[in-house]
C-alpha cells in the first residue's frame, strides 16, 4: 500500500506543478496584455482605465484560483502524507 501512496503523491505533485505553471502563465499573460494597452497611443485614456480595471480583476481571479487550488492540494498532501505512514 505504501508504494501506491508514493505513486499517487508523485501524480499529485506533477498535477500541482502543471496547475502552478498554468496559473503563472495566465498571470503573466494579463500583465503583458496590460503593458501592451498602456503603450498603445491610439487607445483613449478612458478605455485604458477600464481595461486596466479588467486586467486587474482577471489577475486577482487567477490569484484566487491559485489559492483555492493550493488549498486543495495541501489537503491531498496531508491525506497522502499520513496515509503512507499508517502501515
Amino acid at each position: 500500500m505504501n508504494q501506491q501512496f508514493r505513486m499517487m503523491k508523485q501524480m499529485i505533485d506533477m498535477q500541482k506543478a502543471t496547475c502552478d505553471g498554468m496559473i503563472s502563465s495566465m498571470i503573466t499573460m494579463w500583465e503583458q496584455t496590460g503593458a501592451v494597452v498602456e503603450m498603445a497611443a491610439w487607445f483613449p485614456e478612458e478605455g485604458r482605465k477600464a481595461f486596466r480595471q479588467w486586467v486587474d480583476l482577471n489577475k486577482k481571479a487567477c490569484e484566487n484560483l491559485k489559492s483555492a487550488i493550493d488549498s486543495g492540494y495541501s489537503s491531498l498532501e496531508k491525506f497522502f502524507g499520513t496515509g503512507g505512514q499508517q502501515e
